[in-house]
This record gives structure tokens, C-alpha cells and sequence, in this order.
């Protein structure tokens, strides 16, 4: 009966959700009255399939404008898609006339706001999450109509969903129209047209005409490639060769998809738009910024063709696109002359209106593009791509521009072979830095030349002051190149970049290198500072010999100048400079720094001259990263170790008080709370973690480690049930001084006890603080990714907070002094046991520090730094003071409380235990005088 109810309430669910989905799109709109007199409509012949007839696939994409009212343009990337359904295409009773059925939707990145959710360190890109900030993100259309093969018409009507800029669900009635959409195409062929709400324009459903691109690909005719496009190649050919791409992968390569981020570099003359930019009617300032996107790829005539998308951008806009010029892209057609290994384009211009798509059409074909991936490297050029783009018209005709030279200034492999590096400045480089054998009992090891650990980010100091960051990263190593990934930022613990050294130079431990260094953000206005001929992000390239005996590099590099910091105009580069680095060994133990300078080797009064700039980096070896892991799982299993034996402490304390109930009123509260405090603090501070592990708020050089997760939550299992133990332990120590009004002489001691007790607590705590503020004061601010947070007062508290627990025992030999206790109030077991837990990160902090680096970054979970106080002073001075403690209290216990005293300092007031004859049989204490 109850399976019968379910099932009933499912198809009900079922039936309910169709029904919404059905009236969502059940009214279309007439497509009598809207798209008759645009392609008439026939019966179609419902077994007739003819996908194949439809020019535009299964998928298409374009470009698309408006749409204001469902669609936030303002920051859309204008991607526009169109979707066919292959079952909904049939053949009707008219010859070439087809119904179509399909779906037009439209997205942009409006919905999409990122917030910060992480916090790394040295090598890992700060985190970011996408979250809804709008639901206007994805507008949707189902619609119907005909496709006339011989007009190249369609037109389609349907409804669709959206939502307002409040928010507001709607429901749209639209009609779809495109134009020139033919079997087949050519360059000059482009689909534009238009979606029009069929809402009354006071309607809220109602919003504005969406304009629509797209480029077919379907049985596209290559027409631009002729003979006398290949002499106009020739005869400005430089002679220069690139890197062979393999041809049965061409299509498959970046280069059939999408290029960005060429640099654009103007002839020194230009200063304005007039004939240096092949964009049409552009007033502002020259575009920076170049990108290729592939449209098509195919392999024709014996040769591998390609139609491209050429667009032209400023830095400021080249991520988000808020409008669709035509006026600022070129579509073009390109082949690969695999003898000279070039990538020739034939572009042309698109004329139109940003404001609307429609009459969009291809014209003038005057302007010629030529790319290749360079097969050598020199201090002077290491781009992966390079290229140059002219008009073949003559310099009076009207769209004619200087020629204009492209480049990406990012390092980044093209993917097919390696290209070779031509070293030119050693002979410089070995009479700026002579090199200098080590002395054979200062023999030390230094990073390997092929590691990742001669990749670095870096603060850039001028005058003693910050003025940029930036990072450096080797190219080659020797002849081979080096195979560190340029853009990545995270430190792989997982694995270790096996090379084996190869001497290159004097066979010894000297290798050729050749380096990028990028700096940016600078804050410099001096004069002669090295940034004020630069551009924003500034780069030098620079070529040496590294030390490996010594941990030295030494290069001259090259830096770029830019008469106009507005107009890149073409690469003049400044190589008079020299650039130094100092490793620090890898056999250190403490926070090391990699310090470096880049200096001119000009004279003061020449222009080109700059202030050193000083370098520093924190030095963290992957070698030193291995050992950092085997170290936090060192110290999870002892922390699992330490807390289980508190647990088990803990536990013979309350049997032992279980046994001797008469020695519970004995027990100092002030020590049980500490213990108690010490216990739940931590699983206050990290209770999420008790539950499921947050990887957003770890902060790891490393990363996250999933199994250091699971045992985190075990530790903090077993922290609240020593929490549990030691609560327990301190609810029967103050039910027992409740319970007997007698015992108000321990009430008495108990409060003495405190008036000693705290004041020396806050005492410790001020001078704590002092010493940590003077300490503070004292080092020298240097901005690394490792070092930069300094400890704060919070920290200086936990930091005395887990002194205190150091010497818990401290309050029970106050208590023990003023009530002359004689009696074994605390088991063997508890206070020397708890004395050693407390005591041994200290021990293995000694350890610690002769053999592994010391750490800012979080990554402590036993004899964590900011949690107690820790150096070779502090580590040898708390565990004498531990055993001292649990010293006095085992002399208290066996010879009485006042024994540790001095002889003339021994009270005469005792609490003694005297039988007495009740009816209760109870013990009662009387003041022996």
C-alpha cells in the first residue's frame, strides 16, 4: 500500500514537472504572422532526414550585441551559441526549402563574482571561488521555422526563459532571422541576423533586438591563396627560418584554436593612429595587443589551410570584450609553407557598425600577416612566436599602415621541437665574475642547476625602499631547455625534478643558463630609477654561468626601452647590466635568503644609467621540502603518541582519586583548570575541524594532504576525550570542596594560593609581551612570500599560555605550601607523566632545529612555534623547570608540603586527619595548634 502511494506521487511529480516544462513552450508564437513574408512554410516530410544539408552543424558559435533587459552586456564576453538538434532538420515539399528546429542561447560572465577564499604561501596562487551574483548569466531559446537553401534565409519563431535585471523570471516570445546562410561559402561570406522580442515594448518581457555573427564552416572554399599572394610573402622575406610543425598533428596544435596575448610593436615614428594600424576609422590610442583565433583547420590541395579571426586590443580591455567591433578584427585565410615553416594569413577587413550586426559583410583583402616559431634563442629574442603583418598597398593609397611586428612576451614552448639557444655574452660574464674555487674545507652543496629550486619570486629593492616584485626563472640550462613550468606557482612535494648535473664549462661545476626575470608593480618615480624607461611590466633577459660549487650566478642581461611608454614601439633593448645571485646552501638549517642585485655597468651620466636595484627571495629547496614532509608526518604520529598519553594520565589520576576519595579537596583548582583550558581551547578554535577538515583556511606551502586532514580530526578526537577526562577531574575536585563545609580551611589555602598564583601569572605575562615587542623591533622587514607576518599579540599570548601549561604544577606547590599537605594527592604516574608530555616537544625541538629549517607557514603540528615558547634557551630552561616541579611535588607527597622550606620558614599549622567515633564513621580535620 505504501510502495502503491509512492509510486502514485511519482508520476503525479512526473506529470506536474512536464506539464511545467510543456507550457513553458507550448505557445509559440504564429509563424504565419511573422516569418511568411520572410521564407514560406511547406508541409515537412517527416522521413525525410537531411542533417547534413544544414551549413551550420551540430554546434555553432558567433558573436552577438544587445539584448539590454535579460542579458548584462556590460561585462559579457559576447559569446554567442547555437544549437541544432539533428532530428529536428527534414527535406519539406518544397525543393530546397528545409524546417528547422533548434535552440539559440546566449551566455556572458555578468552572473560570476570572485572572492578571496584562501590563504597560501610560497608557491601558491591565492585561491578564488565563483559564486552568483546575478541570474541574468544564460538566456535560452527553443525555436521553430524554415531555412530557404536558395535565398539563404531563415527565419524561426519559439519562446524562451530569462531573467530581468531584478531578478524576475520571464518568459519571452522571440522570432530568429539570419541572412547569407548558404550550402556553401567563402570568405566573403558572413551570417549575421537578428533575435526580436515579440513583446510590446511596454511589456516586462519585452527587451532589446539581440544582433548576431557567425563565420560558416560548412563547405567553405578557399579563395585567397594564389601565386601572386606567395611572391608578396617572398619578397618580404628575412630569411629567417622557424620550428618544423608536425603535419599529421596541425590541426590538433594551439595554433588552430586560439593565440593570444602577441605583442604589437610600432615603427618609431608612430605616435598616432594615421597609417600605423590597420583598424579603420580608429581615433584613439594604437592598439598593444594581438590575438589569433582559429576558425577552421583542414588539410586541402597538399596543403594545411586555416581560417583565422585576427582581433585587435588594448591591455585594459583584452579579458573582457564589453562590445563587438567589427571595425577592430580581420578574418583571414592562411596556409603553411612547411619549406620555410611560415604561417602565412591573407586577412580582410569587416565592415560594420558596433551598434548592430546586421549588413555585416567582408571587404578590401590588403592585408597580409606572417608568424613562425623561431628555432634559435639569443639574449635579444626569446619569444616562442614572432610575426609581422603589412598592407601590400602603396603608401598614398588610403587603409595603407607601416609594417608592425608581433611577438609573445611570455616563454611558453610551442609544443613541436626544441629550439636552440645561442649564448653571446659569456666572454662578458667571466671578466665581470671571475669565479672562485671553494675552499676544500668549506666544501657545501648548492642547488642543482636543473631543479626547481632556481626558480624564485623576489622583492625588488631600490634605495631601500620596496619597489616592485617579480620573479625569475631559467630558459636553458646549457643546451637543453630548461623544463620548469613557467607559469606554475605551487611547489610539487610529491615528486622531486630528477636531473643529473651536466657540466658544460671546464668540466667542472660551471653551467651555461640563460634567464627571464619579470618585475611589475613598481612604485619608483626617480629619474634614474631602473623602471622609468620601461614599460609596466618590465623583463630582462639575461645569459650567464652558474657556480654550483659556490651557489653564485653571474649574467649580463638585456632590459627592454621604449621611447614612449604608451606606444610599444619597436624592441631596443639596454644590455649593459649585470645581474647577481647568491644561493645559500642547501645544508642549511635556519630561514635563509637568496640575495641578489642587478646593476649597470654604465656610467653615472649616461642616460641609460640606473640605481642597483637589491633582490631578495626566501630560499625554500624542494630538498628542504622533502624533509618538511617527512617531518609533519614525524610529528602527526607524535602528537597522536602525546595526546593518547595524556588521555591515559589523565585516566590514572581519576582512578587514583577513585581509591583515595579523601585526597580530592587536596587537588588545586587552579591546576585543573589550566589543564582543562588547556585541553578545550584548541577544539574551540578548530571545531570545524573536528568535523570536516576546511583546505581554505590551512595555509601550507605544500598544499593539501588529504591523509594529514584525517589525522588532524583523529587528534582532535582524542584532544576532547582528554578534555572529557580532565573536565571530569576537575567537576570532582569541586564537588568535594562543596560537599564538605569542614574543609573550609582548604577554601582558605585555596585563595592564598591564587593571591600567589596570579599575580605571578600576569607578571610573566607583561614581560612576555615586552620581550616580544623589543624582538619584534628588531628584525629587519623583509618582504618574501615565506617570512612576511610578523607574530602577533595573540600569538604572544598562546605563546605564554603554553608556558604556563609548561609548569602546571606551579599552583598545587602554592596549594600544597599554605594547607601543609601530607598526603599523595597526585598520583606518580599523572604529574610525572603529564610533566613529560608537556616536556618532550621541547626535546624534540632541539632536534627540530639542528636538523630542518625553521618555518613561517603553518605547517607545525607538534612544538608548533606560536603555540609555546621554543629556541635553544627556552627548550633547555622549561624541561629543567618541569622536572623541578614534579621533583618538589614527589618530595611534598613523601616528607610533607612544607619540606622544600628553608627550616626557620616551616609553619606550625597543620591539617591533620583525626579519627573520630560517629554514627557515620566519618573523618573530621581539627587545627592541631
Amino acid at each position: 500500500m505504501v510502495m502503491d502511494s509512492l509510486f502514485s506521487l511519482l508520476i503525479f511529480l512526473l506529470s506536474f514537472s512536464s506539464f511545467n516544462l510543456v507550457s513553458i513552450f507550448a505557445s509559440q508564437p504564429s509563424y504565419k504572422d511573422h516569418c511568411a513574408s520572410i521564407v514560406p512554410e511547406s508541409t515537412p516530410n517527416e522521413h525525410t532526414f537531411n542533417y547534413n544539408s544544414f551549413p551550420l552543424g551540430y554546434h555553432h558559435t558567433g558573436y552577438f550585441t544587445g539584448g539590454g533587459g535579460i542579458i548584462d552586456v556590460g561585462a559579457s564576453l559576447n559569446q554567442y551559441s547555437f544549437f541544432l538538434r539533428p532530428r529536428h532538420l527534414f527535406a519539406t515539399q518544397v525543393s530546397k526549402l528545409f524546417k528547422v528546429a533548434g535552440t539559440v542561447s546566449f551566455r556572458s560572465i555578468s552572473n560570476t563574482s570572485y572572492y578571496y577564499v584562501g590563504n597560501f604561501s610560497y608557491g601558491d596562487r591565492s585561491g578564488y571561488r565563483s559564486r552568483s551574483r546575478y541570474r541574468r548569466s544564460y538566456v535560452i531559446f527553443k525555436l521553430e521555422g524554415f531555412w530557404s537553401e536558395s535565398s539563404g534565409k531563415v527565419c524561426m519563431v519559439g519562446t524562451g526563459h530569462g531573467y530581468s535585471k531584478t531578478g524576475k523570471y520571464l518568459n519571452l516570445d522571440a522570432v530568429f532571422k539570419l541572412d547569407h546562410l548558404f550550402n556553401t561559402s567563402d570568405i566573403t561570406n558572413l551570417v549575421s541576423g537578428s533575435l526580436e522580442s515579440l513583446s510590446s515594448q511596454n511589456d516586462e518581457n519585452h527587451f532589446e533586438p539581440i544582433s548576431v555573427l557567425m563565420f560558416p564552416k560548412a563547405n567553405y572554399n578557399y579563395t585567397l591563396d594564389s601565386t601572386e599572394a606567395e611572391n608578396e610573402f617572398s619578397s618580404v622575406s628575412d630569411g629567417r627560418k622557424g620550428l618544423a610543425l608536425n603535419s599529421l598533428s596541425f590541426c590538433s596544435h594551439p595554433l588552430s584554436s586560439a593565440i593570444r596575448r602577441l605583442q604589437l610593436e610600432f615603427s618609431h615614428e608612430c605616435n598616432s593612429s594615421k597609417n600605423c594600424t590597420p583598424i579603420s576609422e580608429n581615433s584613439g590610442p594604437l592598439p598593444s595587443l594581438l590575438s589569433l583565433k582559429g576558425i577552421e583547420c583542414s588539410f586541402t590541395n597538399k596543403k594545411h589551410r586555416l581560417r583565422v579571426l585576427v582581433r585587435f586590443s588594448n591591455i585594459s580591455n583584452y579579458w573582457i570584450s564589453r562590445s563587438l567591433n567589427p571595425k577592430t578584427m580581420l578574418v583571414g585565410e592562411g596556409w603553411w609553407d612547411e619549406k620555410k615553416n611560415m604561417l602565412y594569413v591573407v586577412a580582410c577587413h569587416i565592415m560594420g557598425k558596433a551598434s548592430s550586426l546586421a549588413g555585416t559583410h567582408v571587404d578590401d583583402c590588403s592585408i597580409r600577416l606572417r608568424l613562425r616559431f623561431p628555432s634559435i634563442w639569443s639574449i635579444n629574442s626569446t619569444s616562442s612566436i614572432v610575426g609581422q603583418i603589412w598592407s601590400k598597398k602603396t603608401i598614398n593609397d588610403p587603409g595603407y599602415f607601416k609594417m608592425i611586428t608581433f611577438r609573445n612576451d611570455e616563454d611558453s614552448g610551442v609544443g613541436v621541437q626544441v629550439p636552440k639557444y645561442e649564448y653571446s655574452q659569456l666572454d662578458r660574464v667571466k671578466k665581470l665574475c671571475p669565479t672562485h674555487k671553494p675552499a676544500k674545507n668549506q666544501r657545501r652543496r648548492y642547488p642543482d642547476a636543473y631543479s626547481y629550486d632556481m626558480r624564485f619570486d623576489m622583492s625588488v629593492r631600490e634605495s631601500n625602499k620596496r619597489v616592485a616584485l617579480g620573479y625569475s626563472s631559467p630558459l636553458f640550462v646549457g643546451d637543453e631547455v630548461s623544463n620548469l613550468d613557467q607559469n606554475s606557482v605551487s611547489v610539487s612535494i610529491s615528486s622531486t625534478l630528477a636531473y643529473a648535473p651536466m657540466p658544460i664549462v671546464n668540466g667542472g661545476g660551471l653551467f651555461n643558463m640563460s634567464y627571464k626575470i619579470l618585475m611589475y608593480n613598481s612604485t619608483s618615480n626617480d629619474r634614474n630609477s631602473f623602471f622609468n624607461m620601461s614599460s609596466e611590466n618590465l623583463r630582462i633577459s639575461a645569459e650567464g654561468i652558474y657556480d654550483a660549487g659556490t651557489g653564485n650566478l653571474c649574467m649580463v642581461g638585456c632590459r627592454e626601452i621604449h621611447s614612449n611608454n604608451v606606444t610599444l614601439t619597436a624592441y631596443s633593448p639596454d644590455c649593459e647590466i649585470l645581474v647577481k645571485f647568491q644561493f645559500p646552501s642547501l645544508d642549511t638549517k635556519g630561514g635563509s635568503y637568496i640575495k641578489g642585485s642587478i646593476e649597470s655597468t654604465r656610467k653615472k651620466l649616461d642616460p641609460l644609467y640606473f640605481k642597483s636595484l637589491e633582490l631578495s627571495s626566501a630560499a625554500f629547496y624542494t630538498e628542504m621540502a622533502e624533509k618538511t614532509v617527512w617531518r609533519m608526518d614525524m610529528e602527526i604520529i607524535m602528537v597522536l603518541i602525546s595526546t593518547t598519553l595524556a588521555c591515559v594520565f589523565v585516566g590514572l589520576q581519576l582512578y587514583h582519586v577513585k581509591r583515595h576519595p579523601n585526597v580530592l579537596p587536596l587537588l588545586s583548582l587552579i591546576m585543573m583548570s589550566i589543564l582543562t583550558l588547556g585541553h578545550m581551547i584548541p577544539l574551540i578554535l578548530n571545531f570545524e575541524a573536528l568535523l570536516a577538515q576546511n583546505p581554505n583556511n590551512k595555509n601550507f606551502v605544500f598544499g593539501n594532504v588529504g591523509w594529514l586532514e584525517v589525522n588532524e580530526i583523529a587528534v582532535r578526537l582524542i584532544t576532547m576525550v582528554a578534555f572529557l577526562l580532565q573536565f571530569r577531574l576537575l567537576q570532582l575536585t569541586w564537588s568535594s570542596r562543596k560537599s564538605d563545609e569542614s574543609k573550609k580551611g582548604l577554601w582558605v589555602a585555596e585563595r592564598k594560593a591564587s593571591y600567589v598564583t596570579l599575580p605571578l601569572y600576569a607578571a610573566g605575562l607583561l614581560i612576555a609581551l615586552l620581550l616580544k615587542l623589543k624582538k619584534d623591533g628588531d628584525l629587519v622587514p623583509v618582504i618574501t612570500s615565506l617570512y612576511q607576518q610578523h607574530h602577533s599579540s595573540w600569538e604572544s599570548l598562546k605563546s605564554y599560555g603554553g608556558l604556563v601549561l609548561d609548569g602546571f604544577l606551579l599552583p598545587q606547590i602554592i596549594l600544597n605550601l599554605f594547607s601543609n599537605m601530607r598526603e599523595n594527592v597526585l598520583s606518580c604516574s599523572f604529574y610525572f607523566g603529564t610533566t613529560f608530555v608537556r616536556l618532550l616537544p621541547h626535546a624534540y625541538d632541539l632536534y627540530r632545529t639542528h636538523n630542518y629549517a625553521r618555518l613561517d607557514n603553518g605547517s607545525y603540528f607538534y612544538a608548533d612555534p606560536s603555540a609555546d615558547f621554543y629556541s635553544t634557551a627556552w627548550d633547555i630552561v622549561i624541561p629543567l623547570g618541569g622536572i623541578l616541579f614534579a621533583i618538589i611535588i614527589y618530595l611534598q607527597q613523601r616528607f610533607g608540603a612544607h619540606y622544600i622550606l628553608p627550616h626557620r620558614f616551616k609553619g606550625s599549622k597543620v591539617y591533620e586527619k583525626v579519627p573520630v567515633v560517629t554514627e557515620s564513621e566519618a573523618e573530621v580535620e581539627t587545627t592541631n595548634l
